[in-house]
């Protein structure tokens, strides 16, 4: 999984102050917020309250939730070609089974952006989707998703993405904080950013972006779709590991129980190749009281692995679900 494999993930997930009529209501009805770990603020709708386990907000009553994912200033430009042509837009996202149905440019605190309106079907439900892609310090992706019933009004949530703006990024201490599990860095490997305030990204070498996949990387991530129950940990494990980009053929050589995330795991390693690269992986797995889950993948080309097998090692027992 390299970083441009990562920022790809992150569309599963997709998801000024120029206030008009609808979303001069929504300022007086609600105060400005700030979303945790990010440089995002706005006025949310009533209803929408801080999320615990990702970047973003989320309503208790209707199920509704807003994500905001930041990414370096340079993807920007790799996305934005998907948010001004709705033929691009809808061959791409339909990877992730969402439906385009239109895209406009809406006024926000952080200027013009493009504005993508659909629908995805996930897990036996169908969900109305607002994606909206803005430029500020970070690349910002926010996608709210609605399910159906749920009777939100459409102009109320495009009044809410009206109101966002962005400030200065948070530090990486901050956003490692607003992080629902704990992890720390551990040598040959460093941080180079959170992922929608529920994963990390670690590599190690010289390159922070390395599209050819050539340096070993780890990506810790929290689950943020429904409960696992703990007698299914290792069938879930290699479901997910056979639906990781560039592991869906690997071999697994290694099945055992093991210490994690402070309890009981699941470690799951063998070998996949990578656009003719022979490459050798490592899972670790556990759910926690909840029945959500903490992954650790790390990946490195097959000659390197050892060298970096104590890293992924110090760092896979650094995590430990966050206290509530």
């Amino acid at each position: 999984m390299n970083a441009s494999t990562v920022r790809a993930a992150l569309l599963h997930c997709l998801l000024a102050v120029t206030l008009l009529g609808a979303s001069l209501g929504l300022a007086q009805a609600q105060e400005r917020k700030a979303i945790t770990g990010t440089t995002v603020s706005l006025v949310p709708l009533t209803g929408f309250t801080p999320a615990t386990t990702f970047a973003g907000l989320e309503s208790a009553s209707t199920k509704a939730s807003l994500l905001v994912v930041e990414l370096p200033p340079v993807a920007h430009d790799q996305l934005a070609p998907l948010f001004g042509d709705i033929d691009k837009a809808k061959a791409n996202f339909a990877r992730q089974n969402i439906t385009v149905d239109d895209i406009e440019t809406i006024e926000t605190g952080a200027g013009p952006a493009p504005l993508i309106t659909g629908s995805q079907q996930a897990n036996g439900a169908s969900y109305d989707k607002w994606i909206v892609l803005l430029k500020g310090e970070k690349t910002v992706m926010i996608t709210v998703q609605s399910p159906d019933g749920a009777d939100l009004d459409p102009d109320d949530i495009v009044a809410m993405l009206k109101t966002v703006s962005l400030g200065a990024p948070p530090s990486m201490a901050e956003k490692l904080k607003a992080l629902p599990f704990t992890v720390a860095a551990a040598e040959p490997f460093r941080i180079i950013d959170t992922l929608g305030g529920s994963g990390v990204l670690m590599t190690s070498g010289p390159l922070d972006a390395d599209p050819s996949g050539t340096q070993p990387i780890i990506v810790v991530a929290y689950q943020l779709s429904a409960p696992v129950p703990a007698d299914k940990l290792e069938a879930g494990a290699e479901a997910l590991l056979k639906q990781t980009k560039n592991l869906e053929t690997a071999a697994i050589t290694t099945r055992e129980r093991v210490p994690f995330a402070g309890g009981s795991g699941i470690l799951l390693a063998g070998t996949a190749t990578d656009r003719g690269t022979e490459k050798r992986f490592a899972q670790y797995m556990a759910i926690g009281a909840d029945g959500r889950f903490v992954r650790l993948i790390a990946i490195a080309p097959a000659g390197a692995y050892d060298g970096v097998k104590p890293g992924i090692e110090k760092v896979a027992a650094s995590i430990a679900f966050a206290a509530k």
